[in-house]
């Protein structure tokens, strides 16, 4: 049995996908961001940097446990590695996930604050955000244009970078990325995928990284 602390964000839902993918029993143990309630010391016990998604594994393979891990390249890697699946390229598997979680994650979700959320226009903050989230959809952009999913075979790196691709709110067109806009069409009609987005409605559906536009 796994335990996934989670809140259906993009961080959140990339591990749900995956154990969703792996048919893993597990439990999803809402920790409420937007009530702060990731600063509670027993959350923090399980994640020491306070911050989704968090997972505990009650069986391991060797015997030993639980084993608490927090991050979710580290989750994913780990959840991929005790079943055997979704990285069968480990190191252009490792490249992509790198990537989503090194440049993907901190743009685009900085991008995404400064348009939703500030009291004023910061245009210095803004341009630079945008310039980057162009480049980013670029990088994505070229590398669809040479294999199906990102990493040759569909993997972890795709679930961890689909639920970060949130056009709109990131001021972008998909008809100028035809390329990404087909590969989400692909993994929008995984059956895990629609699971884990379905889950996530049903805990909070205000959430805006569950509108699949």
């Amino acid at each position: 049995m796994i335990d996934l602390y989670y809140w259906p964000t993009a961080n959140g839902l990339k591990v749900g996908i995956l154990l969703e993918e792996l048919g893993l029993e597990h439990r999803l143990l809402p920790v409420n961001i937007r009530a702060g309630e990731q600063r509670d010391a027993a959350f923090q016990r399980i994640s020491a940097n306070g911050r989704i998604p968090a997972i505990v594994d009650h069986v391991l393979r060797n015997g030993d446990g639980p084993l608490a891990l927090f991050e979710s390249g580290a989750i994913l890697g780990y959840l991929a590695d005790q079943a055997g699946r979704f990285q069968d390229d480990r190191y252009r598997v490792q490249e992509w996930l790198f990537w989503q979680v090194g440049h993907i994650t901190p743009y685009l979700s900085q991008l995404q604050v400064f348009r939703e959320r500030a009291p004023e226009p910061l245009p210095y903050a803004l341009e630079l955000l945008d310039r980057e989230a162009e480049r980013l959809y670029g990088v994505l952009e070229r590398r669809l244009g040479e294999v199906a999913y990102v990493a040759g075979e569909y993997s972890i790196a795709d679930m961890a970078i689909f639920p970060w691709i949130q056009p709109q709110r990131q001021g972008r067109r998909l008809a100028d990325f035809p390329r990404i806009g087909a590969w989400r069409e692909r993994l929008k009609a995984r059956p895990a995928v629609q699971r884990a987005y379905a889950k996530g409605r049903e805990l909070a559906p205000a959430e805006r990284s569950l509108a699949l536009e």
